[in-house]
């Protein structure tokens, strides 16, 4: 006779693949891990898994906003944010779903003119506009 032993598996974060300390997220139900306390305020670090995907996410946005149907094809999280922010929201590392085929952006330092098609090789977005992560650029970042 045959043991029908069946195996749970253990919940993982959905982001980082970590298995301790785990919770449930409001906006898509995915585990994540339980992590804010971790974050130093005003320090900008990425380090916490629920803190990125609550504040860098259109799927958070979305669900805090009560907005209707899926944050993939909501008009008013699109509206919400300039273009190259909704793409860099929809398509970072925070998400557990990505938008797909998203538009396409080209995003150029106004110190240095360098271009790219994400936000994440820029440190500063001012209104005077972005500012790329080399040195002297962030220093201009800083006298604006």
């Amino acid at each position: 006779m045959k043991n029908n032993v069946v195996k749970l598996k253990k919940p993982v974060c959905g982001l980082c693949g970590d298995s301790e300390n785990l919770t449930k997220t409001p906006c898509c139900d995915n585990w994540i891990c339980d992590d804010v306390h971790t974050y130093v305020p005003f320090s900008y670090a990425t380090n916490s898994c629920s803190r990125n995907h609550e504040r860098y996410t259109i799927c958070a946005t979305h669900s805090r906003e009560g907005h209707p149907g899926k944050w993939h094809e909501c008009k008013s999280c699109k509206d919400e944010y300039p273009i190259e922010n909704y793409v860099d929201f929809a398509t970072n590392d925070f998400n557990f779903e990505k938008l797909k085929n998203p538009p396409k952006v080209t995003i150029k330092c106004v110190n240095c003119s360098f271009k790219s098609n994400t936000a994440q090789d820029f440190s500063f977005q001012t209104s005077n506009g972005w500012y790329c992560d080399k040195p002297k650029c962030q220093k201009a970042a800083m006298k604006f």
